[in-house]
């Protein structure tokens, strides 16, 4: 009997043999390992791969998702907003410098698999469209329009001024030349951004870059192939993933997106490549990462600073991060879970590296989710395999000297004065510690902002455009928003973003000598106050800097006045605010628990962006501002979207004072251009002292746009005609943040005045 119960447990875990033995290869846990990997994990919970900021980042990437979908649909265009990558998993840092991965999925089409029956009554405004996987390699499939002929008809009359973009935009094509076969160009070349936004992107594999954002069209099919049944009928150990996440990843589908098989391979011929698509799981990968815990996201971040620091410099993305995930989710499901411990950390590494060398050996990395793909194809050469896995062996057998040595994030550096941290832990011992820094990037980067630069297009053609978005959004807006009415702060907010690029096309033409069009003000002005009930701050203020640029001084004033007794009010209750004033522990984590809809409200009330399209209603000497950017060197917060480039970037208190200074002093109202100067005066040095005396690491003085407020005061103090007590401003603005900062250029600029006048 006993030898029957030996004889079965021998054939139920052939795969567990195999797995535990994975283990026990890298499972030499000294206590000194103990010790090292105890550092380790406690270094990477200061520097981002912590429970508070893990659930906060996802908090706040869905919320951006939420309200990029609401934006999307109010301006006409049936797509829903994901997002996907690091970012919302958790699993980067600062060093990382990690872009943004959006996936924008057309609801447009209606997708079914040739498995199934057609649908008989599909909704309005949708496409129907069948999914061939039939003679495709297993990752790739073919898309095909059925009853080409009754589908146009359908939609032959539809107004583009009304109806959806998107579905005007796909029948603009004629589908019989291909018999209804959609190439995978048409989300590049059709269903795309604008020309003018398309010169600033670039592309690589299914995704558009435009500076720290990937983004990826694709439709969305709610059926499941059947390769991508494979997760759920292979043989696993079975602890993971567990039960309940396999029945929950059960119920997504797949996103079908734009791009083909490697040309370098013979999955298909070069002349049918444009219309294969890919096959893709996000969803089910996503669910698997939101399903581990802490120390699993700890190694999986330390494998990709491995990846960043030996691996990118010679082979780039062709040794990808997918690759690194792909072994790592083998590696927690073939790997005992009580071997994943923060203890262990060191070890829990080594295991990942493993697997991924036992791939490169067999020149075979298996898709996790999909069956029958080698994820090495068309990536890795066959005579680069020996060398990797050789290298990776290296790393293995000298993992804690690498991690060691690693720059990113001053990991090896920290790690080497380890001892002296002991005798003070409290600074590497505090997860909190992240988590302010993240919240106070992402509060003062505008999540929500398209990023992208118009200005050069002529001025009839950005009007129109603007006018239209305008007109969709107010349509939207005035119609049942539905589950998305209490997100509808955010679209007032857009629709006075965009209300503000048209004022600034009515002002631009005023400044090239053209007739004052005093029915395009009056809409404007209609534009802007009809959503300032919305009670955000910033709409209040962006509207009160429309008036100045206008030369409307006087109306100007009277929303100076209502602007300045709202943030009076605001700062009584605005978390944001003072997290900005006195940066603490206690206020991140309050911002991180209270809900995305009022920390957006808060933001708004706090700062307020305006990107180069609307320049024109921005006093001319905050337009140095957008080429920040340009001045020292790029170095990416790392967290979510911080779109300072091209951009100027304001908080509002003290923006409030500086136009105060400039309207009175072309009102001639001394006493009031006085006394805004010196409520600008006391409000820097009231926040200049505070940061400088808090405990809160140094780079927090970079934050909130500081420097800006020290640059405005800077000017004024120009105008003045106090030169030296400018020159002093524009230093210690450029002391506070030595990069991106526009002081330089005013340094600069009074340095030629200098040059000038001595000249003469």
């Amino acid at each position: 009997m006993a030898r029957n119960r030996r004889g079965k447990k021998k054939h139920t875990s052939w795969k567990e043999k195999n797995v535990w033995k994975t283990t026990q290869d890298v499972a030499t846990n000294t206590t000194d390992d103990k010790e090292f990997s105890d550092d380790l994990s406690r270094f990477l919970d200061y520097v981002a791969v912590n429970e508070h900021v893990i659930q906060f980042r996802r908090k706040i990437m869905l919320y951006i998702a939420h309200t990029m979908t609401l934006t999307h649909k109010a301006c006409g265009r049936n797509r829903r907003t994901y997002t996907f990558g690091s970012q919302i998993e958790g699993t980067t840092t600062v060093g990382m410098m990690s872009d943004t991965d959006f996936l924008q999925c057309f609801d447009t089409f209606y997708l079914f698999l040739d498995s199934e029956n057609p649908p008989l009554q599909p909704h309005d405004h949708q496409i129907v469209i069948r999914v061939s996987t039939n003679g495709c390699a297993s990752q790739f499939c073919v898309l095909t329009m059925i009853e080409l002929t009754t589908q146009a008809r359908l939609y032959k009359k539809l107004d583009p001024f009304r109806d959806p973009v998107d579905i005007i935009n796909f029948l603009q094509r004629d589908w019989t030349t291909t018999n209804g076969m959609i190439p995978h160009t048409v989300m590049f070349d059709t269903l795309t951004h604008n020309p003018l936004i398309l010169k600033q992107a670039k592309r690589h594999g299914p995704a558009e870059s435009i500076r720290n954002m990937d983004n990826v069209n694709a439709c969305y099919c709610k059926s499941l192939p059947k390769q991508c049944k494979f997760v759920f009928e292979r043989p696993r150990p079975g602890h993971w993933p567990s039960e309940k996440t396999l029945k929950k990843a059960k119920k997504y589908g797949v996103f079908i997106v734009p791009q083909g098989p490697p040309k370098s391979t013979n999955i298909c011929t070069y002349d049918y490549f444009d219309y294969q698509w890919r096959i893709s799981t996000n969803l089910t990968e996503q669910l698997l990462m939101f399903s581990l815990e802490t120390v699993h996201l700890k190694a999986y971040v330390l494998t990709k600073m491995i990846r960043k620091e030996l691996f990118v410099p010679e082979y780039r993305d062709r040794l990808s991060t997918f690759h690194f995930k792909t072994a790592f989710f083998f590696a927690v499901e073939n790997t005992r879970p009580d071997s994943w411990r923060e203890d262990n950390l060191i070890n829990c590494v080594k295991c990942i590296l493993t697997t991924l060398r036992r791939f490169l050996t067999r020149r075979n990395c298996p898709y996790f989710t999909i069956e029958n793909v080698n994820l090495f194809d068309g990536k890795i050469e066959r005579h680069e395999f020996p060398k990797l896995a050789d290298r990776l062996a290296n790393v293995i057998n000298s993992l804690r000297t690498k991690i060691e040595n690693i720059q990113m994030d001053n990991i090896g550096k920290t790690l080497n004065k380890r001892t002296a941290r002991k005798n003070d832990r409290s600074r590497h011992c505090s997860n909190n510690s992240a988590l302010c820094m993240y919240v106070l990037n992402i509060c003062h980067g505008d999540r929500i902002s398209f990023g992208f630069k118009l200005s050069k297009a002529p001025i009839n053609y950005r009007k129109a455009l603007f006018e239209n978005e305008y007109t969709r959004l107010q349509t939207y807006y005035r119609a049942s928003l539905e589950k998305y009415r209490k997100s509808e702060y955010s679209l007032q907010n857009v629709m006075s973003a965009v209300a503000s690029k048209l004022a600034a096309m009515y002002l631009e033409e005023k400044v090239e000598g053209a007739e004052y069009n005093h029915d395009g003000m009056n809409e404007v002005r209609q534009r802007y106050t009809q959503y300032l009930e919305s009670d955000i701050i910033g709409n209040h203020m962006r509207y009160a800097s429309f008036l100045f640029c206008n030369g409307e001084f006087d109306e100007a004033c009277t929303y100076f006045d209502l602007i300045e007794r709202k943030i009076k009010e605001d700062k009584k209750s605005n978390l944001i605010y003072r997290l900005f004033v006195t940066p603490s522990e206690s206020l991140a984590l309050q911002i991180a628990n209270q809900s995305c809809e009022l920390s957006f409200k808060q933001r708004h009330s706090v700062f307020l962006m305006f990107n180069s399209d609307e320049a024109m209603c921005v006093p001319v000497f905050l337009w140095c501002e957008m080429y920040r950017s340009r001045i020292g060197t790029f170095i990416s917060s790392g967290v979510v979207l911080t779109f300072d480039y091209d951009f100027i970037c304001v908080q509002i208190e003290p923006y409030l004072y500086y136009l105060q200074y400039l309207t009175y002093r072309e009102l001639h109202q001394e006493p009031k251009q006085s006394e805004a100067l010196m409520k600008l005066s006391i409000f820097t040095e009231i926040i200049k002292s505070k940061r400088l005396i808090s405990s809160i690491d140094t780079r927090f003085l970079a934050c909130g746009y500081f420097d800006t407020s020290l640059n405005m005061l800077g000017h004024c103090l120009e105008l003045e005609n106090k030169l030296e007590s400018a020159w002093k401003t524009y230093k210690t603005s450029l002391q506070l943040k030595p990069k991106r900062n526009a002081a330089v250029l005013h340094i600069i600029r009074l340095l030629w005045q200098v040059v000038q006048s001595l000249r003469t």
